[in-house]
């Protein structure tokens, strides 16, 4: 990135690659990725294979009271494989609800990273927003030096009172601690530019062009909104898992069938044999009958914790409806702003034009000069923050909308393939990768 200047989209993109938020949010979800391995394990057969090696001693009187003692080692090398073949369907609503899980948490990650570039954005907003302002008091500050040596000047032989030096001097001194102002809150934001980047700002700011198609309408935006909020979706998954943890809840009230397969060699394993070797096949049925309750409790507790998680995703959708309606109006009322205060600039520049052909004719005073001069710049000011405002409220409405992405901005960002690493996870069965 050129240090000398810097655009909008190259700071998102820097922010969103080195933020150690979004990685470690990452490697939670390759974690939780996981699950769907560990809940597709339980249907896959468990084999184990046992070794057994030791040493036996037996002594024996027999009817004639004759004393007999033998040794032998006993070995035997055993083979047990247990495969379920049937679990009433608790292995289908377990994948699913690791699935909605898994999905949930990709969703929280999306709604992390839009966080992430909306910050960026504000945060680069606020920066040239403080530069431009800096720059406005710079120029005022010289301005009123300069009155302030001719002032001065006058005063030393006469032209201006007492009263004339003090105001200027009180105008010089407001703007000189303005500009000091407006430089430390350049550093306070530089140093939240860091913060977020990685990086110092560049020297040179540039603002960010539009280049997105934004919905007219307000219905339009909160349908989006509703359909496509990585947080909605998250809460939303997250309400599917809990009403599936109820179905696996009441699995544990059906039966079980598992196929258990043995084959065992043994050498020396007693006193009567030399050898031994058994092979068993069976079925297991289990049917739970009663075991105090606990599994009715259990269902009875997931279905008041699915009711919650539909209760939490009605309140997260109405309190989005909310936030965007204000963001909206809020959005509406800076764009009315703007054209208030241009047609504002146009009459006080004019004004302020005629203020001073007129002093320079005698019919008007220094002073009047310079209240037109400040009116002028307040004005300035104000354009610069209200523009800014504009902005910064269109991306906090892609946010909402789960638009502020960085497919979407056409960010130059590192690509992550989420849905190639949770397809890899299904299909391994033996390693540490993945």
């Amino acid at each position: 990135m050129d240090s000398f200047s810097v655009t909008f989209k190259q700071a998102m993109s820097e922010a969103y690659n080195n933020s150690p938020e979004i990685m470690a949010l990452r490697s939670k979800l390759k974690a939780s990725n996981q699950e769907i391995s560990k809940v597709l394990g339980e249907n896959r057969p468990k084999v184990n294979l046992e070794s057994r090696l030791g040493y036996d001693r037996t002594d024996t009187i027999n009817t004639s009271s004759v004393e007999k003692t033998q040794y032998n080692s006993p070995r035997s090398v055993t083979l047990d494989i247990t495969q379920n073949i049937y679990d009433s369907g608790k292995k289908v609503k377990n994948l699913e609800k690791q699935q909605a899980k898994i999905f949930a948490n990709r969703a929280d990650l999306f709604a992390h990273e839009q966080l992430l570039l909306l910050k960026t954005a504000k945060t680069y907003l606020n920066l040239y927003e403080a530069i431009e302002l800096n720059k406005l008091a710079k120029n005022n500050y010289e301005v009123l030096k300069q009155h302030l040596q001719a002032t001065e000047s006058r005063f030393e032989v006469g032209e201006v009172t007492i009263t004339d030096l003090s105001q200027a001097k009180a105008r010089f001194l407001k703007a000189s601690a303005n500009e000091i102002k407006t430089r430390g809150e350049i550093e306070i934001e530089r140093s939240n530019y860091f913060a977020l980047v990685g990086k110092n700002p560049s020297n040179i700011l540039r603002f960010p062009k539009e280049d997105y198609v934004f919905p007219q309408s307000l219905k339009e935006i909160i349908e989006i909104s509703l359909k496509h909020n990585p947080k909605i979706i998250s809460f939303g998954l997250i309400k599917k898992a809990s009403f599936l943890d109820i179905s696996l809840a009441a699995s544990e009230l059906l039966p079980k069938v598992d196929l258990n397969l043995s084959a065992q060699k043994a050498w020396d394993p007693n006193t009567f044999f030399n050898e031994y070797e058994n092979y068993k096949v069976d079925l297991s049925v289990k049917v739970p009958l009663y075991n105090g309750g606990i599994n009715y409790a259990n269902v009875r507790q997931k279905r008041h914790l699915a009711v919650e998680q539909a209760m939490l995703l009605d309140n997260e959708m109405k309190k989005l409806v909310k936030e965007i309606e204000t963001i909206w109006f809020s959005l509406k009322t800076y764009k009315n702003q703007v054209k208030a205060i241009t047609a504002s600039i146009t009459a006080s520049n004019t004004a302020l034009k005629g203020v001073k052909e007129e002093a320079n004719v005698g019919t008007r005073t220094t002073l009047d000069v310079l209240d037109a001069e400040q009116e002028a710049l307040q004005e300035s000011i104000e354009l610069i923050i209200v523009k800014n405002n504009i902005l910064s409220t269109k991306y906090e409405l892609l946010e909402k909308m789960g638009r502020l992405s960085p497919s979407t901005l056409n960010l130059s960002t590192l690509k992550n393939n989420y849905e190639k690493d949770y397809e890899a996870v299904k299909n391994i069965w033996l390693g540490f990768d993945g």
